[in-house]
């Protein structure tokens, strides 16, 4: 049976989390285990390892974990060991917020803290990563020639054809992730012949973070929900009518708890189709106003815009994912994607004001 390891020296909260999680994963045959880190034990780096296995698919961990007598014991240490074995990890402090940096790397979680999320966040991401690891499990030998991680997702997600839009959201391993470069580096010798488990394990491993952390992040191929909204030029207040309008467009891959998932080329068809119907041509200056105006038609009313002060919430079609604000390709509302999304993110675009504030200081 899967497992997931919760790693926190409070009791209450712990145990608070971790029967939420029963429930919430009463029907998947994944058993939820805990750590309350105290100086009863010695060696806190072994006795971790002694309790967690192949099974393990996650481990979530408190950021302060000394106050059961464990000094110098900090979630950091924690997804250390974590990435050094190709386990997922993730970062729940509600006690010290501060001391974490509010953006992940790619093989790093950020729980929310807020009680009722994260038990349904953890029990999605928990899922969607043994998900993943069953497919390649079941689908190896195919899978495992392909070699490319991007090929390997499009294979999982049943879109072969979108193997070259996930190559774009590319990544540097040895600048997001030492400990599997290390992994990877003990195979080196010609004596030692990485195992068929090994490869598949670590694929699992990249495959999954790279679904998580990159393409469902910054919006491309796949829309997350405010995204959508953005490339609709509406306000996300909407979003109860623009869920009906592209309902068969949804995601239901792994990870799709999260939050509603949408395929881009899924919402281009359905706007079409809608536009389609229409007898007069319509005519927009941005993608977002074009996408707009074929709602409008389509319901016979307006749509409440987004609140862009540049525009008046005319334009549209893009995401800050910085600000969270939608906008437009127009030169004095944002830039295009650098070193700071993914090529793959042809949704996300950056808010000039926020980029010309940071880049300077930044050197980008």
């Amino acid at each position: 049976m899967h497992s997931i390891l919760l790693v926190d020296d409070n009791e209450q909260l712990i145990n608070t989390l971790k029967f939420r999680l029963e429930g919430l994963l009463i029907d998947e045959a994944i058993e939820v285990k805990t750590w309350i880190p105290t100086s009863d034990v010695d060696n806190p780096k072994e006795y971790f390892h002694s309790i967690i296995d192949e099974n393990t698919i996650l481990v979530i961990t408190d950021y302060d974990l000394t106050t059961q007598g464990q000094t110098g014991l900090f979630g950091s240490s924690v997804v250390d060991w974590c990435q050094s074995r190709g386990i997922p990890v993730g970062d729940f402090s509600r006690g010290n917020p501060g001391n974490l940096p509010k953006e992940p790397n790619l093989f790093e979680l950020r729980i929310p803290t807020q009680g009722d999320l994260a038990g349904p966040y953890i029990a999605n991401i928990a899922t969607g990563f043994r998900d993943i690891r069953k497919a390649i499990e079941e689908n190896s030998a195919d899978l495992i020639k392909k070699r490319s991680p991007p090929a390997v997702l499009a294979a999982i997600l049943g879109v072969a054809n979108m193997e070259s839009q996930f190559s774009l959201y590319g990544m540097r391993l040895g600048a997001t992730n030492a400990a599997l470069v290390e992994k990877i580096v003990r195979t080196a010798p010609s004596d030692i012949e990485p195992s068929e488990k090994e490869k598949r394990d670590i694929l699992s491993y990249i495959v999954s973070h790279l679904l998580l952390n990159a393409v469902l992040k910054y919006s491309g191929p796949i829309l997350s929900q405010r995204a959508l909204t953005a490339y609709l030029g509406v306000d996300k207040s909407e979003f109860e009518t623009i869920d009906r309008l592209f309902l068969a467009s949804a995601y239901k891959g792994p990870f799709s708890g999260i939050e509603k998932f949408y395929w881009l080329d899924k919402v281009d068809a359905i706007l079409d189709e809608y536009a389609s119907n229409m007898q007069d041509e319509l005519k927009a200056e941005t993608q977002g106003e074009l996408n707009r105006l074929i709602l409008v038609h389509k319901e016979q009313r307006n749509f409440v815009l987004h609140s862009c002060n540049r525009c008046g919430g005319i334009n549209g079609g893009f995401l800050c994912t910085f600000t969270d604000r939608t906008v437009c390709q127009k030169a004095d509302c944002s830039v295009g994607s650098n070193s700071w999304i993914p090529q793959g993110a042809r949704l996300c675009r950056i808010e000039r004001d926020f980029y010309e504030e940071w880049a300077p200081i930044l050197g980008i």
